[in-house]
């Protein structure tokens, strides 16, 4: 564990060391894309972690093609909402996500990450980032939804402006442009002026955010920032995973966030530079206390499945190496929006080919045992948190692993060269979760 330990480390200071170099250079770091250093998904980003990997994460040139077409997609964003003439009385916006899934059929909107909803809390306005472009025809005054005018529609011309425009802009430099080029880049700027124009006079006293900081949502609180005398507050939803470097404080203008967990807050003070005042813990505010164990028994295939991997043969390594009747009856769990996948679907197939075939390693009684593959993610750590001890697959990227110098309430032991197992030295500290009531209004300060 004493490698994975120091190539984290070396790993985050890397990534500070990157980001004083931008801001030499008068980069804008908190909202420049190149910046946010996501270690679980693809994106521009990940040209600066593959660097310091000193290893190709994935195809950048098609991805660079790919993301930058993707411009074309923003050209006909809209703030709609049954407002013409926007009056607004509340002094209280929360910005966060909407899909189909979170209104009624009344019109109401029901916030899943804050757990409050809008019927109830009338005295806030909601202005939202639609992920799926809809939005009910009878939707309630104080909800505002950012979303395409046309579902899926393109236009190459807006594409060809704004490239142009970014060249005019930076005066042809490529060490301003390459940092603005992106999709990410470009939704960040039409969603901001988008927001500039909401609050325009209109007196707003808080903002909360259904924090993870992406570009959009620090381009929004810089811009809540200027010129007006606006709190500013988020929320990070989700229980910690292992490197946590898209979460550097890169100039964020936050007076405050909330987290749910004492060690989630160690590491943002510790390890990515945010001042021990500006953090509080408070309990999940998404996710309650269960009965009974949900995460216990079952194996979890990553997100992101690459048919190249060697997990099965790993996994069969496992097996056979298992005393008989060591371990309990697992089950394959995809992902929700993968149910659908070619690749995961034939990854469960011949997972539960495996498990047929030792099947004497398995008991009825309850051993509390999951299996996760890839890269560990909040889930692993809420699975810990109920008792389930987890055995790890992960790739052979180190920023897949939890390691003992970042997460300290977290037992890691090294099964083989690409195993270890996890197991909680006290509950409540990596993930606060209880069943309390009315969350929302006991400890968010809004």
């Amino acid at each position: 564990m004493s490698n994975i330990n120091y190539l984290q480390k070396n790993f985050i200071d890397n990534c500070f060391s990157y980001l004083r170099d931008c801001k030499k250079k008068n980069i804008n770091i908190a909202i420049s894309p190149l910046c946010f250093f996501t270690v679980w998904a693809k994106t521009p980003g990940q040209f600066i972690i593959s660097r310091f990997l000193k290893k190709t994460l994935f195809s950048n040139i098609a991805f660079t093609i790919k993301n930058i077409l993707s411009l074309s997609y923003n050209h006909d964003l809209e703030l709609f909402s049954k407002q013409k003439d926007i009056k607004i009385n509340q002094k209280k916006i929360i910005v966060s996500y909407s899909s189909k899934a979170n209104f009624d059929k009344n019109g109401n909107f029901y916030d899943v990450y804050f757990n409050i909803g809008s019927k109830k809390k009338k005295n806030f306005l909601w202005f939202l980032i639609s992920l799926d472009n809809y939005a009910p025809d009878n939707l309630k005054k104080n909800i505002f939804i950012v979303k395409k005018r046309n579902t899926g529609s393109v236009s190459f011309l807006y594409l060809v402006k704004k490239i142009i425009n970014l060249f005019t802009r930076y005066n042809f430099s490529f060490s301003k442009i390459k940092h603005n080029c992106w999709y990410e880049s470009d939704f960040a700027h039409e969603t901001t002026y988008i927001f500039k124009n909401f609050i325009k006079k209109k007196n707003f006293e808080k903002v909360l955010i259904n924090y993870e900081s992406t570009p959009w949502q620090n381009s929004i609180l810089s811009e809540a920032k200027r010129g007006n005398n606006i709190k500013t507050y988020g929320y990070l939803h989700c229980a910690p995973w292992p490197v946590q470097t898209d979460l550097i404080n890169r100039n964020i203008f936050l007076d405050k966030l909330y987290v749910s967990s004492s060690d989630q807050k160690k590491n943002l003070c510790k390890n990515l530079g945010w001042k021990q005042k500006k953090v509080s813990v408070i309990p999940s505010l998404r996710f309650s206390k269960f009965e009974k164990r949900v995460f216990n028994g079952y194996i979890f295939p990553p997100y992101n499945l690459n048919k190249k991997n060697d997990y099965l043969i790993r996994l069969e390594k496992f097996f056979k190496d298992c005393s008989n009747k060591s371990l309990n009856k697992l089950r394959v769990r995809i992902h929700p929006l993968n149910q659908s996948s070619h690749t995961h679907l034939k990854f469960k197939n011949d997972v539960n080919k495996l498990i047929k075939k030792y099947k004497n390693k398995f008991s009825k009684n309850n051993k509390n045992i999951s299996l996760f593959f890839g890269s560990a993610t909040g889930v692993c750590v809420q699975a810990l948190e109920e008792g389930t001890k987890i055995f790890h697959f992960p790739n052979d990227n180190p920023l897949d692993v939890f390691s003992s110098s970042i997460w300290e309430n977290i037992n890691v032991k090294k099964i083989n060269n690409n195993t270890y197992l996890y197991n909680l030295k006290k509950y409540n500290r990596t993930f606060f979760i209880n069943k309390e009531k009315n969350k929302f209004s006991k400890y968010i300060n809004f």
